[in-house]
């Protein structure tokens, strides 16, 4: 699974656009024409691609976490518990959005590319091949902590060169790996396991045609006449999307989900001006408009870029094709 996600991931990103300066053009012509001897039929919309990377860390509790502080003095974890933090976001624009039905328009979850989970069990016959099994808990703690302290006199006196006749060099450091490692896993009885993970969550969110706020027609003295009016071009509105929810405590959740604050896509339109159409003229051109589109988890924005925006630009028509 993780590698079929791999590849599809890797698949659609490779289409994603970059962000974009406030400057620059992005046109796609639309309607029905014909191109290299064959009819096309274009629409100019646009998808949005949101990839959030979350890291879990999950801590195991160890079977002898209640012994700890009375053995070791120290204090261990007495419950399991994973905690979350959004580590990496980013955003795109899908050139070709054919991985989503027809009829979507609210955001998708897509899928996730995941490190691998590994073993985080805990072993039954420790290194020095001691089984656990015929004694009680207790007691498997308190050897367990003997031989703890065991390592550490051992870790000294090879440093000190007091075991034996010393042992130097490679020697001396592979000795030292071997019971770093052996009193690791014997800590780990006590203070549990830490394990993270990392994974990308993608989402796509398909945009909305833009919404325009109402523009009312300035008021007339009663007698006076009706003077003419100049056009006012109405003006677009931001438009927003709930692509999930996220906790520290839950990860990413659906965006029903209550228990996660909201994952919002914000869509700011920008000024810009356009070719003027020809009257005359039945090619077709969408001209994306150079939006800034921000994530924002709560009131703290993640991630913010500059992206073509096809719902908030303008239709313009030409004589003939654009060069």
């Amino acid at each position: 699974m993780k590698r079929y996600l791999l590849i599809a991931l890797f698949f659609v990103a490779s289409s994603l656009a970059v962000g974009l300066s406030a400057q620059q053009v992005v046109k796609k012509r639309i309607g029905s024409y014909v191109e290299n001897g064959n009819v096309v039929v274009a629409e100019a919309n646009t998808t949005l691609a949101v990839d959030i990377t979350v890291e879990a860390e999950r801590i195991i509790a160890g079977p002898y976490a209640k012994h700890a502080q009375r053995l070791l003095g120290c204090q261990a974890p007495l419950v399991n518990k994973t905690l979350y933090r959004i580590v990496k976001s980013n955003m795109g624009v899908v050139e070709e959005p054919t991985y989503l039905a027809s009829e979507s328009v609210e955001p998708v979850y897509y899928g996730c590319l995941c490190d691998e989970p590994h073993d985080v069990g805990f072993p039954k016959v420790l290194p020095d091949r001691l089984s656990s099994s015929n004694l009680s808990l207790e007691e498997a703690a308190e050897r367990a902590a003997e031989q703890i302290f065991a390592l550490r006199t051992a870790r000294i006196e090879l440093i000190t060169a007091e075991l034996g006749d010393g042992v130097y060099g490679a020697g001396l450091e592979r000795a030292l790996r071997e019971i770093d490692a052996m009193e690791q896993e014997y800590l780990e009885l006590f203070m549990g396991k830490r394990v993270v993970t990392t994974t990308t969550h993608r989402y796509f969110v398909p945009v909305k045609p833009a919404e325009y706020e109402e523009v009312e027609p300035a008021p007339v003295a009663e007698g006076a006449k009706a003077a003419a009016q100049p056009a006012v071009e109405p003006k677009m509105l931001p438009a927003s999307y709930i692509v999930a929810r996220y906790g520290d405590n839950v990860g990413l959740v659906e965006a029903d989900d209550l228990k996660g604050d909201i994952l919002l896509i914000t869509i700011n339109p920008a000024e810009m001006s356009y070719p003027d159409s020809n009257a005359k003229g039945k090619v077709q051109y969408r001209y994306a408009n150079n939006a800034v589109v921000s994530l924002s988890l709560g009131h703290e924005i993640i991630a913010k870029r500059v992206l073509p925006i096809y719902e908030f630009g303008r239709t313009v028509t030409f004589l003939a094709p654009a060069k």
